[in-house]
C-alpha cells in the first residue's frame, strides 16, 4: 500500500472557488446597500442629536440657544448661544460636519428653541436627509420633523 499525502485535490479546491464566487455575486449588491444605508442612519441621527443638543442648552442656560445652517447643511451646520443668525464664531457651543454623501434639505434657515425649548417662531419645521443621487425607489431618505414644542420625529421613506 502507498501512503497518501494530507490535502486538498485540485477538483476538491475548483468546486470551493466556484461555491465562493457564486456566494460573492450573491452578497455583494446588498452589502453596498447596507453600507448606504447605514450612512443614512448616521447622518440622521447626528442631526437629530444636535437639534436635541440645542433644545437641552436652551433650557440649560434660559436663553435662545440656535442650530444654524448658514451655508446649508451640506457644509455643516453649528449650535451657539442667541437667537442671531450665524453667530457661530463667537458664541458657538458646537460646530458639526456634514457627513459626506449625504444631502440635506431645511424648510428653515436657523432653529431657534427658547428657554422652554420651544420653536421660535412656534412653527414646525422639517429636514430631509437622503443619499446623493436618490432614484426611484431604489434607496431610503429620512425625514426629521420637529413639533412646535421641540420634540423631534423620525421618518422613513423611498425616493420618488
Amino acid at each position: 500500500m502507498r501512503n497518501r499525502t494530507a490535502g486538498f485535490t485540485l477538483i476538491e479546491l475548483m468546486v470551493t472557488m466556484v461555491i465562493l464566487a457564486l456566494v460573492a455575486t450573491i452578497a455583494i449588491p446588498g452589502f453596498g446597500r447596507l453600507i448606504d444605508n447605514n450612512r443614512l442612519v448616521s447622518g440622521t441621527n447626528l442631526l437629530v442629536s444636535s437639534i436635541k443638543l440645542a433644545r437641552s442648552e436652551a433650557i440649560k442656560r434660559g436663553e435662545n440657544v440656535t442650530l444654524s445652517t448658514d451655508g446649508g447643511l451640506d457644509s455643516g451646520w453649528c449650535v451657539h448661544e442667541g437667537g442671531a443668525a450665524g453667530d457661530c464664531t463667537n458664541n458657538q457651543i458646537r460646530v458639526f460636519e456634514a457627513p459626506g454623501n449625504l444631502t440635506y434639505t431645511e424648510s428653515a434657515a436657523d432653529i431657534v428653541f427658547d428657554r422652554r425649548g420651544f420653536l421660535v417662531p412656534q412653527a414646525a419645521q422639517t429636514f430631509t436627509v437622503a443619499p446623493v443621487g436618490c432614484a426611484a425607489g431604489d434607496i431610503r431618505f429620512r425625514t426629521i420633523r420637529i413639533s412646535p414644542v421641540g420634540r423631534t420625529e423620525v421618518e422613513d421613506g423611498v425616493c420618488p
